[in-house]
């Protein structure tokens, strides 16, 4: 009897089951506990995002000319997004991932005090760099990162910028570090390891052409112009600041890579468009939706892991340089 209640007995525990406790679903579009705000807008912009009126502002003939210019850009872009990713750069080199964060936070910092730097140089240096380290067959360290990140910022300038950084500029950069022999001969090699191919996709590059589709749609659907509705204008263009410093923030870590980089430009917009909801702003009528089609003509994918992987980065601590980079919010439309 014993022994045949001893068995009942383990047979019992055996056969029990334990009920795996539920994962809590990650809620991204939570606005508490954020350690990076981006939605940084002055008291002007304040005005224009808390405004419903359809004509509170009037355009002059120089900004409605300007406009008219930048409307028609969109068909000077592709009609298909390169989906581009840089996924494992650093796979077979022995770079720390946080020395790259640094460096690429350090090259955008030294770019907000030269004047003549487009916004699109500090992507395109991204682009590059990491272009170069996923094709170079040799492994690198940290030691090289220097004369590295400053030859990517010097094609990228000579590629973007109409006053190309010089070389003198640059070796004084680096705190004389590297010569201008030295930076001839690193962008000599990177070059030769991309085949050449400086103009490639960046991050700026699927952004802007998102934000100028996005514009191009929505007075095309609304039968609108901008003379009579420059508000539609002004509160774009508040997006496209605010998304341009997100973006910025999030380009900056390694583990960004893992998605196209269509894929992050779309998540920070979007992410953008919400939050400002969130914070009660007057947003334009059907703007996420349209910014939806754009997603799906554009094939553009996992970006339900991109917004959630955006807020926990916006939820990280930031460096005091990292702080003195995102303040630098003068980039325009």
């Amino acid at each position: 009897m014993d022994k045949s209640f001893h068995n009942l007995k383990t047979k019992s525990l055996i056969s029990q089951k334990i009920t795996p406790q539920k994962k809590l679903s990650l809620n991204y579009m939570d606005i508490h506990n954020f350690q990076f705000e981006w939605i940084c807008l002055d008291a002007y912009e304040q005005k224009v995002m808390n405004q419903s009126n359809s004509n509170p502002f009037q355009y002059s003939y120089y900004e409605q000319m300007q406009w008219f210019q930048n409307y028609h850009l969109h068909f000077q872009y592709p009609l298909k997004l390169d989906h581009i990713n840089t996924q494992e750069s650093l796979r077979h080199h022995s770079i720390c991932e946080l020395k790259r964060n640094s460096l690429l936070c350090w090259l955008g910092y030294v770019l907000g005090s030269y004047d003549n730097t487009s916004n699109e140089t500090y992507f395109l240096t991204i682009s590059i760099f990491d272009k170069f380290l996923q094709q170079y067959p040799f492994s690198l360290s940290n030691q090289e990162l220097l004369s590295l990140g400053i030859s990517c910022l010097s094609l990228a300038s000579k590629q973007k910028d109409i006053y190309c950084l010089t070389s003198q500029q640059l070796v004084q950069l680096s705190g004389e570090k590297i010569t201008e022999d030295q930076l001839a001969k690193c962008q000599f090699q990177i070059l030769q390891t991309i085949q050449y191919q400086i103009e490639i996709p960046n991050y700026f590059s699927n952004f802007d052409y998102l934000m100028r589709d996005l514009e191009f749609r929505y007075y095309k659907e609304k039968m609108l112009n901008i003379i009579d509705n420059s508000l539609i204008k002004m509160k774009l263009s508040a997006i496209y600041k605010c998304t341009l410093n997100l973006l910025r923030f999030v380009s900056q870590h390694y583990d960004t890579t893992i998605f196209y980089q269509s894929t992050i430009a779309f998540s920070c917009i979007l992410y953008t468009i919400k939050r400002m909801e969130l914070l009660n702003f007057i947003m334009l009528e059907d703007l996420s939706k349209i910014l939806v089609q754009i997603q799906i003509d554009q094939e553009i994918v996992n970006t339900e892991i991109a917004l959630k992987y955006i807020y926990r980065l916006c939820q990280n601590d930031l460096s005091q340089k990292q702080q003195e980079f995102l303040s630098q919010t003068d980039f325009k439309y």
